[in-house]
C-alpha cells in the first residue's frame, strides 16, 4: 500500500493546521530545532550559492523558517496533496512526489538535505535505496539530518503506533547500521533536546534497566533521535567542534547534586 493513498491532512490536523497560529508555532519549533542541534546550512551570504532540500516538507513551515533566515535556494517535496497545496500557496518551491521518484529524476546536488519524521513512513525494503539516492544527491561537503522515533524511549510504543503509516522505530545502533550501509561513515546520533531534571527522574528506571540488562552507558531516551550526517570527515569534525551540547545523564537527584558538589570542590582546590 502506497502512502500517497492516504489523506495525511486528517491525521496532522491534530498538531498542524492551516491557521496563522499553527504556522507561527511550527516556524518557532523549526527555529528551536535548528538552533538546538546546530543544523543550519552555511549562513548568508554563502547560502546564496547553496541548495537545500527538505524531504517530507508538509506545509513548508521549516522551509519558511530557512527563508526567513535568508536562504533562497530551498526545495521541498511531499506526497500529501493538501499540505503541498498550502506550501505552494506560501510561494515555496515544492513538488508533489514521493522522495524516491523525486530523487531519481532530480540530478541536483544539495548542500543540506533534511528529513524530519519521514524515514519511519517508508517501507523497510526501500529505506536503504532512498538513503543511497540521498548520498548521491548530496554535495561532497554536504549534511543530511534525519529525525525518527526512538525505540528505546519509554514512550516508544506511542510514537511507533500513533501513525498508521509508520513502519518501524529505530535504536541508535539500527539507524547507524542503515546509514553505514548507505555509504555514510561520518555522523552522530543524538537526543533531540536536553530534558528537564524532572523528566530525567521519571525515565530513570528505564535507564537503570538498560544499564543493568545491556550494559548501555550513554542512553538516549528522548521520544525521537536525530542523526546528523556528513559525506566527509572534515565537514563532520567542523560541525562537531561547534555543535550545541545535548546531555541527559539520567542520574538520581541526590547523586547528581553530589557529583556537582565534588566538581565544585575540585575546581576550588585547583584555584588554590
Amino acid at each position: 500500500m502506497k502512502n500517497n493513498m492516504f489523506d495525511y491532512s486528517w491525521h496532522y490536523s491534530k498538531w498542524h493546521t492551516d491557521t496563522e497560529q499553527s504556522r507561527s508555532n511550527d516556524i518557532g519549533y523549526a527555529k528551536w530545532l535548528y538552533e538546538t542541534q546546530g543544523i543550519y546550512p552555511p549562513p548568508p551570504p554563502l547560502s546564496n550559492n547553496i541548495r537545500v532540500l527538505e524531504i517530507g516538507c508538509g506545509m513548508g513551515r521549516f522551509l519558511l523558517h530557512l527563508k526567513e533566515m535568508g536562504y533562497s535556494d530551498i526545495v521541498g517535496v511531499d506526497i500529501d496533496k493538501s499540505q503541498y497545496s498550502i506550501a505552494k500557496r506560501e510561494g515555496l518551491n515544492v513538488f508533489l512526489s514521493d522522495a524516491k521518484t523525486f530523487l531519481l529524476n532530480d540530478m541536483s546536488k544539495y548542500h543540506a538535505i533534511y528529513a524530519f519524521d519521514v524515514l519511519e513512513h517508508i517501507d523497510k525494503g526501500w529505506q536503504l535505496e532512498l538513503l543511497r539516492l540521498i548520498f548521491n544527491r548530496l554535495d561532497d561537503n554536504g549534511m543530511l539530518v534525519i529525525q525518527v522515533p526512538n525505540a528505546l524511549a519509554p514512550t516508544a510504543t506511542y510514537f511507533r503506533y500513533i501513525d498508521f503509516t509508520h513502519t518501524i522505530s529505530y535504536t541508535e545502533d539500527s539507524l547507524a547500521f542503515l546509514l553505514h550501509n548507505a555509504g555514510f561513515h561520518d555522523f552522530c546520533i543524538r537526543p533531540t533536546h536536553n530534558e528537564s531534571q524532572e523528566v530525567q527522574n521519571l525515565k530513570l528506571p528505564w535507564a537503570r534497566l538498560y544499564r543493568h540488562e545491556f550494559g548501555l552507558k550513554n542512553i538516549i531516551l528522548t521520544p525521537n533521535i536525530i542523526a546528523i550526517v556528513f559525506k566527509n570527515k572534515e565537514s563532520y569534525q567542523s560541525w562537531k567542534a561547534k555543535a550545541p551540547i545535548i546531555d541527559n545523564p539520567y542520574q538520581d537527584d541526590r547523586k547528581a547534586k553530589s557529583n556537582k558538589i565534588k566538581r565544585l570542590i575540585k575546581k576550588i582546590w585547583r584555584k588554590k
